[in-house]
């Protein structure tokens, strides 16, 4: 995840400044010890949060004891069976594009994969991730509940070509607009932004309207075709021409 704002931390300084530190510690030491054994940790973690202990604070003391889990998305990346069918491989076809747009615009194809606000549905998200990666994309991906804030902030210091934002909340209206915002309040109007998720036509078009190159929702589930139609999107918002479907 990104650094937080100024505003940010100022509120989370405060916020520890004003709480008994001792009892915060007292708390966490009680959290960690129950996590340790086999004790039901609900009660320290309520006494955690009535001492004002952060859940960043909370979620470091458990990973301290039980590590981090990240579950595999399930999809193999590297099969195209059109070839086993004697067709045209598409993965080798979109490596080149990648590849080639890439040299005409001077450096390899970079692009953020966003998960803003509270959505805690990540697998969509990290199969695109996963996939641009394969194809040849530098992938920038930082996991979920980022702010508007946090996903422009990496798009300019990643220097991304696109802004892929995955959102299965139903806040895709204001969360997207937001984030346009904050790209145009970093002079990156430009960057094209894209959106997938559970979006109803009536808002895509509204979503386009405000700027959005592309809409995929559930219907489009051929991570080829998305990922060409990426390709495109990057290539016709930098003046180059598009390459059209995959063969």
């Amino acid at each position: 995840m990104r650094r937080p704002s100024g505003e940010q931390i100022e509120r989370l300084q405060a916020h520890r400044k004003n709480r008994n530190d001792a009892e915060a510690r007292a708390a966490l030491q009680g959290l960690t010890d129950a996590a340790k054994s086999d004790a039901n940790i609900m009660p320290s973690s309520i006494r955690c949060a009535l001492a004002g202990v952060t859940t960043g604070e909370w979620g470091d003391s458990l990973r301290a004891v039980f590590g981090e889990f990240r579950p595999p998305t399930g999809i193999d990346i590297a099969i195209d069976s059109r070839e086993v069918l004697g067709k045209k491989d598409q993965v080798a076809e979109l490596r080149a594009r990648v590849a080639n747009t890439g040299n005409e615009l001077g450096r390899p194809l970079k692009l953020l994969v966003g998960k803003p606000g509270l959505d805690g549905h990540s697998n969509g998200a990290e199969q695109v991730a996963v996939k641009a990666r394969d194809v040849g994309f530098e992938v920038v991906y930082d996991g979920i509940r980022l702010t508007p804030q946090q996903i422009a902030q990496a798009a300019q210091e990643e220097g991304v070509h696109m802004v892929g934002l995955s959102i299965l909340s139903g806040s895709h209206m204001e969360l997207v607009e937001a984030v346009l915002q904050e790209l145009r309040a970093r002079d990156l109007a430009g960057v094209p932004v894209i959106a997938g998720g559970i979006i109803p036509q009536e808002d895509a078009e509204k979503l386009m309207a405000l700027g959005v190159r592309a809409i995929y929702t559930p219907k489009d589930f051929n991570l080829n075709t998305i990922m060409a139609d990426m390709v495109d999107v990057i290539r016709e918002g930098n003046g180059l021409k598009r390459l059209g479907l995959l063969q």
